[in-house]
């Protein structure tokens, strides 16, 4: 590398010596070359650190220390030691197009203003097999402002698809590392204090698996979402129609998981919330019809 990185890439991990070979490849398969990796692990007992130190790549830092379950520390940590203008996430299961910092970076010179950029992406299971996608406009971008967005679930909550100025955290403020997933948090107080781009195009992908955190505490990461809305809403940030309308959104998909994990009566419970958020909306009652028939069988 040439010069000061433009790009710290940061990268928290714990465990995952199965699949972190794959997806730092896939930052060293990166177009723009000018970045730093930072690996923060969280206490690994694999074998992570002998396969980092068999990558033979003098932008790469890896640190390491016991285990303390907060990813939002560990972001924070890296965000300080970050010597790049610009910052970048990847979780250490999760995979780039190669084309994706290139695109970001220029995107940002197009609009200078802009705080930060987001990609389109996709999940999946098995690689170059989509799951579903972030957003249906699949090309194209778009610059602006995008708070109401992300309430309406039309803006991805996903650091890895983020790029932002480093400079920003000083308004927009550090990950809450009181929240095991402040991720959504983090891309809303940059869109409340910035204007961005989003880039549609597929340049991310979020691989699906059992041992993610998102699938063992799910309920937790719902239950975070809904006391942002309604903070958002207290501070006078949205008003509140668009308030009742996220949490009528989020409280059904709320109970249709609670479904999923064959918890009917929380299922129940979530359909009554969202009615009072739109009382005059039929799908609760639909929705509730099915947990019960669900939950007599």
């Amino acid at each position: 590398m040439n010069g000061p990185p433009i790009v710290s890439i940061i990268m928290p991990t714990y465990n995952r010596a199965h699949l972190i070979a794959e997806t730092i490849e896939s930052i060293r398969s990166q177009t723009f070359t000018q970045w730093e990796l930072l690996i923060m692990d969280d206490g690994s007992d694999d074998n992570t650190e002998e396969i980092i130190e068999h990558i033979k790549d003098d932008r790469i830092q890896f640190y390491t220390g016991e285990r303390t379950g907060h990813v939002s520390k560990l972001k924070n940590t890296a965000i300080k030691k970050a010597r790049g203008e610009l910052i970048a996430f990847i979780d250490s299961d999760d995979l780039w197009h190669p084309t994706k910092l290139e695109k970001q970076l220029a995107a940002m010179e197009q609009y200078p203003e802009a705080g930060f950029c987001l990609t389109g992406g996709y999940t999946f299971i098995n690689k170059d097999e989509p799951v579903s996608y972030l957003y249906k406009q699949m090309d194209g971008l778009r610059y602006g402002n995008f708070l109401h967005d992300m309430f309406k679930s039309e803006l991805s909550g996903y650091t890895q698809a983020l790029l932002f100025r480093k400079h920003c955290v000083d308004i927009s403020g550090y990950f809450d590392e009181k929240k095991l997933f402040s991720d959504p948090d983090f891309i809303l107080s940059l869109a409340l204090n910035f204007k961005g781009v989003i880039i549609y195009e597929t340049l991310f992908f979020h691989r699906l698996h059992q041992g993610s955190d998102s699938d063992k505490h799910w309920e937790k990461r719902y239950c975070e979402w809904i006391e942002v809305i309604k903070g958002y809403h207290k501070k006078k940030y949205i008003p509140a129609s668009e308030a009742r309308k996220a949490l009528f959104k989020l409280y059904i998909n709320y109970g249709e998981k609670c479904l999923v994990k064959k918890q009917g009566g929380k299922a129940i419970k979530n359909f009554a919330r969202a009615w009072r958020s739109r009382p005059l909306s039929i799908i609760p009652f639909k929705k509730t019809a099915k947990a019960l028939l669900a939950f007599s069988r």
